[in-house]
């Protein structure tokens, strides 16, 4: 089966980053999941080995294997920290990693060929739904809300990314912050401007950036802000 071309391109010229964030080691990002996130980069690896060894052995004909390689890796990854604080659920039908001391909530997406590359923005390789839009609505607008939970992506790489070039690849991926999306003619959205992107490569010599910008504070409030953002609410 053919992989869909990352219509994300198009908008190749966007900024990826908040300017008012920071650049952090490989060594900070790690940190930062195993503390934020509750567990540690290899859980990832692990889901996305298995879901890739399930893919290889499907053939040409079976037209559900990019999906199914999806919902490997999530399975995978909630198989993995069930015993865990970390809920695994259908938000709205949406299936959603929740970790409710930290009051994150992850999605799981295949990513463009700009994963892994700060100097790139990252989105997602096909267009998104309502639940996406909804989410990083939230994200835009989360201390203006009741609304406590932070969304993240989980990006891992499409198999037409450069990775699996090598017959052996070292994998990548990111959890990233998406606070706005660009909306298609048919009202399917591409997450972008994320303020922050942690990456993780399994090659342990290949030391990769990260950006970082602030976790929300539930101190912060509507007075926190800039008039002109919070008339934002008609931008769309």
């Amino acid at each position: 089966m053919g992989y869909q071309a990352p219509q994300y391109e198009m908008f190749s010229d966007l900024n990826s980053r908040n300017k008012d964030g920071e650049l952090i080691t490989s060594e900070a990002a790690i940190k930062v999941l195993k503390e934020k996130f509750g567990f540690t980069p290899q859980i990832i690896f692990n889901a996305i080995e298995k879901a890739d060894q399930n893919f290889n052995m499907k053939t040409s004909v079976n037209c559900a294997s990019g999906i199914a390689r999806w919902g490997d890796i999530g399975e995978n990854i909630a198989l993995q920290l069930i015993s865990n604080e970390i809920k695994f659920n259908r938000d709205q039908g949406q299936p959603t990693l929740t970790i409710t001391d930290s009051n994150i909530q992850i999605i799981i997406m295949s990513s463009n060929n700009n994963l892994g590359n700060m100097d790139l923005p990252i989105s997602s390789n096909c267009s998104k739904g309502i639940e996406t839009k909804h989410k990083i609505d939230v994200n835009k607008y989360r201390n203006m809300t009741d609304k406590k939970l932070e969304t993240w992506v989980l990006y891992y790489p499409s198999r037409k990314h450069e990775v699996y070039e090598e017959d052996s690849p070292s994998l990548i991926y990111e959890l990233a912050r998406p606070m706005s999306y660009i909306v298609m003619d048919d009202g399917k959205i591409f997450p972008t401007d994320h303020d922050c992107r942690l990456m993780f490569s399994s090659d342990s010599e290949n030391e990769v950036q990260s950006y970082m910008s602030e976790f929300a504070d539930e101190s912060v409030n509507e007075d926190s802000f800039e008039i002109g953002y919070k008339n934002a609410s008609n931008e769309e």
